[in-house]
């Protein structure tokens, strides 16, 4: 064959890759529609795994809120929309709606990310609990396995093509759910050791789970605790802090985020208000600061979004219309 006659048809499937790695999260679907051959390619786990080695993925933020769907002058009823948002084009979307799924708001729906795509799961009164995936290649949403119960869960957090879920009995934390999203199947982890109260949080660090004790309550008298569960192993360890006797970054979780605190006080914006809570979701090299706050006069609680600045200074992201402003029910990052 000659340098004339050589088409894209005759690059090797790991050129190809090479290729549709560098594309846009936007221009993918239409790039699933240009041949079977690109559609099977972008379907596989091989192209996700690529694209992040070549340094090509897309950090977006997304937030899972209420939408209010009912007629002027009736009572509310709210739904729950999914925006999202590109820090680079600071630019916002929104989802389309989960199909055949009644998308009532609920603290109960939670989202995370895994593989490149983004987790919904939902529990919502005595309903079984359901689990959708979004799909950014095909822009469509799949149905995957109910849990095998009805599961109260707070914090839900994803790594790799797993999803993770604390379950709770009672009013304290039992055990950890994990969904493996190839397989569409879940498993429950081994029972820890101690019963965790209901002030925690699930934390990827390399390769183990942290489930945090009373973290973010440094005010509390109560034990700073974790268990921690290593993935290739599958064994589970027990680490504890003493507060008075060592400093604060023995807990992956308080020290920054008794820091932050304080550097969100500083504001001119939040000068007059008072801060409920705030979170933080990592964005590649940058990092946006999600605080809710009270106004000392009115006692009207906003949402307010900030991106940190490599200076270690805030920008105020503002929303481009109301629809993406307001109380935010979960939030997490996906990086495609």
């Amino acid at each position: 064959m000659t340098m004339e006659e050589q088409t894209i048809d005759g690059l090797t499937e790991d050129l190809v890759l090479q290729c549709l790695a560098r594309l846009h999260y936007k221009d993918i679907l239409s790039a699933s529609w240009v041949c079977r051959k690109w559609r099977r390619l972008l379907l596989t786990r091989h192209f996700y795994s690529i694209k992040k080695q070549l340094g090509y993925t897309n950090q977006l933020a997304c937030f899972l809120q209420p939408s209010s769907s009912s007629p002027p002058g009736s009572d509310p009823v709210f739904n729950f929309v999914i925006n999202l948002l590109d820090p680079m084009s600071r630019e916002w979307n929104r989802l389309l709606p989960i199909p055949n799924f009644v998308n009532r708001f609920s603290v109960s729906t939670k989202i995370a990310s895994a593989d490149g795509k983004l987790v919904v799961i939902s529990n919502v009164r005595d309903l079984k609990t359901s689990l959708f995936v979004w799909d950014f290649v095909t822009q469509r949403w799949w149905k995957g396995k109910d849990l095998p119960s009805i599961l109260q869960f707070s914090f839900v957090v994803g790594v790799d093509s797993h999803i993770f879920i604390g379950d709770y009995k009672g009013n304290e934390f039992n055990s950890v759910w994990a969904y493996d999203m190839m397989k569409d199947e879940w498993t429950k982890l081994p029972q820890m050791s101690q019963k965790l109260s209901q002030c925690h949080e699930l934390k990827v660090i390399g390769d183990e789970l942290w489930v945090l004790n009373c973290c973010n309550t440094k005010h509390i008298e109560s034990e700073h605790s974790a268990e921690v569960y290593h993935f290739q192993t599958g064994k589970l360890r027990l680490v504890e802090w003493d507060l008075e006797q060592t400093n604060d970054s023995s807990c992956p979780n308080c020290c920054t985020s008794f820091e932050l605190d304080e550097s969100l006080k500083k504001l001119p914006e939040l000068n007059s208000k008072f801060i409920v809570h705030f979170s933080r979701l990592q964005l590649g090299a940058q990092s946006l600061v999600m605080v809710k706050v009270v106004d000392r006069s009115s006692f009207c609680s906003e949402q307010l979004f900030f991106m940190r600045s490599q200076d270690g200074n805030f920008e105020r992201i503002c929303p481009v219309s109301s629809e993406f402003a307001g109380f935010v029910g979960s939030s997490c990052c996906v990086e495609f």
